[in-house]
């Protein structure tokens, strides 16, 4: 018997999130090639939906002994450690046990618009969100990876919630908290993956704020990272407020914008 729905109406009801069952046995036995087109792009579509669902659920495996207790657990990441301008920026995240955010990983892999499409699924869905700023000045004091350790401070020490417990990205922080620390812990850690965005999409856009008062340097498109753009820049234009002059080739650069 022919189905009733048009091949446009079934494009439709795949949309969908549930489907009937019987439906999708009814749509099976269609003859059409575009339905069957339509159910194998469904089934794929699905079965990448359960692979990102159970990545997901592997990423929380060291928060859940808190969530399983309602104990807040914070994740910290930090970004902007190597650019030569700008400073050093961190975020600390507390989430929910019953949080969707399926699709967090460490900001690095991310598109510019995937990163700022779970941004604003971070800060819909977060418990407690901060973001800290180490300064140049501060990143030129104390070096930067100290540097990046007390701002992380900054960011736990100005949450709303005291967290029982912190994950972090191979650091450790100045504060009185237990911590577990692991390496490329924004790959392995859905809290720490939602700090490495937080602090990512904070970082781009401070600096494309600093892109307004040096438009020389293209800091909208390297973020202050050493580019040829960036390098040039600093030979005929000097060295701005924003620049860290404890790294090379800043030191070296005596003419101030």
């Amino acid at each position: 018997m022919k189905n009733k729905h048009t091949i446009s109406d079934i494009k439709e009801i795949l949309l969908n999130d549930v489907i009937d069952e019987d439906l999708l046995e009814n749509l099976s036995s269609d003859s059409r090639a575009g339905v069957k087109k339509l159910l194998e792009q469904y089934y794929k579509k699905q079965m990448l939906h359960r692979e990102l669902v159970e990545r997901f659920h592997q990423k929380e495996f060291l928060e859940k002994p808190y969530w399983e207790n309602d104990l807040p657990v914070a994740g910290v990441d930090e970004v902007g450690r190597g650019p030569l301008a700008g400073p050093v920026v961190t975020a600390a995240v507390i989430l929910p046990s019953n949080n969707t955010l399926y699709e967090v990983d460490d900001s690095k892999k991310l598109s510019i618009a995937k990163r700022n499409e779970l941004y604003k699924q971070i800060c819909e869905q977060a418990i407690d969100i901060s973001v800290a700023v180490g300064s140049p000045s501060l990143i030129d004091r104390e070096n930067i990876y100290h540097a990046t350790e007390l701002t992380m401070a900054d960011s736990i020490n100005n949450l709303y919630l005291k967290p029982a417990h912190i994950l972090v990205d191979a650091m450790t922080i100045p504060v009185d908290i237990g911590q577990t620390k692991l390496i490329k812990g924004d790959s392995k850690s859905l809290s720490i993956g939602a700090a490495s965005i937080v602090a990512k999409v904070a970082r781009d856009r401070l600096m494309t704020m600093y892109s307004k008062i040096y438009p020389e340097f293209g800091f909208e498109r390297n973020d202050g990272y050493g580019t040829k753009e960036h390098l040039m820049a600093l030979d005929r234009v000097g060295r701005t407020k924003i620049h860290r002059m404890s790294f090379s080739p800043v030191k070296k650069i005596n003419k101030l914008y």
